[in-house]
């Protein structure tokens, strides 16, 4: 049995899902767990956030939820006490979403309005998942002091609730002689909803050249063996971290997209020799995906400064191969539909310059600073 003086706290992002959200808890006190508490990131408006709380009320979990600008608002008054230097005062305000490292390049891409209120809006919604779980930690460690955190999405299920503790229990114990400090599952898809393409080919065509289908099938590969031992992709609807992890590690803020991607190749890298990930493939998590005919346009944009990022980050500078795949992909499709030139030529400067530049400004951001995390979430109580 986990060991019940263990707290645990499950943190949730979401947004105007508040039917999701009472499908996820509903799925997790099936579960029976005294120990645990939830943090809700609830970026909804008044009337789902008030729904989803009465309905929190109802049961007896342990719950704070609070908008992303609450959170904030938190983030500055602990950042007022913490003694950083600039360059870490900096990096917890993009970790946390004070600051959006985006915001220059952004401007070059959309017409703004000039409020300065519309533009940190929209820089927040490029990248928006980065800060928000980091927040959920923030707020985990400052409400509840868990010992172990529990990222679920608020679009998944726990499938198996009588199975629950056995997961949580991985963080107790050690493979091949190495504990494990964070686990993650897998996706069971559950589709709710599937629009009908209206030309498959070009979309397949797309989807080959982008290299995405590619990229998961290989990245969240099963294999028969139950664990996967550091993981190259982490999901970050089932990832469970351990005290160690989430206080010294936080989700890279340069990320736009794919960020408990990004965690997993962070935590090859500061883990002690001791201390190992686990991917568990009999951890399954039901995931309610809605699937549509194409990418949003922001999409495709996180996408590219996301990949150019990471290959950069990880001192893979010459990309040629990613570029090329994706300029054939954008070419194709401005010449089968030129009344989309707009978002075709952003996704071209985004490819050739913009994402390299930021990808160069960038890439050493996050491990020059990172222990400004720790700093910064010593100054909670514990």
């Amino acid at each position: 049995m986990i060991d019940r003086a263990m707290k645990v706290t499950i943190i949730v992002i979401t947004k105007d899902r508040p039917r999701s959200v009472k499908n996820l808890i509903n799925s997790i006190l099936k579960a029976r767990l005294a120990f645990l508490s939830l943090v809700l990131i609830n970026d909804s408006n008044d009337e789902n956030f008030l729904q989803t709380k009465h309905f929190l009320q109802l049961h007896s979990i342990p719950f704070i939820q609070v908008s992303s600008h609450q959170a904030r608002k938190l983030v500055e008054k602990t950042l007022a006490k913490a003694n950083l230097t600039s360059n870490g005062e900096r990096f917890i305000k993009d970790c946390t979403g004070l600051n959006s490292p985006f915001s220059s390049y952004l401007d070059k891409f959309f017409k703004r309005d000039g409020s300065k209120s519309t533009k940190e809006s929209n820089c927040l919604q490029f990248a928006p998942y980065s800060p928000a779980r980091n927040l959920g930690i923030y707020c985990a460690v400052r409400f509840f002091n868990p010992d172990i955190i529990f990222f679920l999405d608020d679009d998944c299920l726990i499938l198996e609730p009588e199975k629950l503790e056995n997961q949580l229990r991985l963080m107790a114990m050690q493979l091949n002689g190495k504990k494990i400090v964070a686990v993650s599952g897998i996706y069971k898809e559950i589709m709710t909803f599937k629009q009908k393409d209206e030309n498959q080919i070009v979309y397949k065509m797309v989807r080959i050249l982008r290299g995405m289908d590619t990229f998961l099938r290989k990245t969240l590969m099963v294999e028969e063996k139950r664990f996967k031992i550091m993981p190259p992709h982490m999901l970050g609807g089932a990832l469970i971290l351990s005290k160690k992890v989430f206080r010294i590690l936080p989700f890279d803020p340069y990320v736009a997209r794919g960020e408990d991607h990004a965690y997993a190749l962070d935590l090859k890298s500061f883990l002690d020799r001791n201390e190992i990930a686990v991917r568990d493939n009999c951890f399954m998590v039901g995931h309610c995906r809605e699937v549509s005919k194409t990418k949003t346009n922001i999409n495709v944009l996180r996408d590219i400064f996301r990949f150019i990022y990471v290959h950069v980050k990880t001192g893979c500078s010459f990309i040629a191969f990613l570029t090329l795949r994706w300029l054939l992909a954008v070419l194709l499709q401005l010449f089968l539909n030129p009344s989309e030139y707009n978002q075709f030529k952003n996704e071209l400067r985004a490819l050739l310059f913009f994402a390299p530049k930021f990808a160069k400004d960038s890439a050493h951001k996050f491990r020059q600073n990172i222990t400004a995390w720790k700093i910064f979430l010593n100054q909670l109580k514990t």
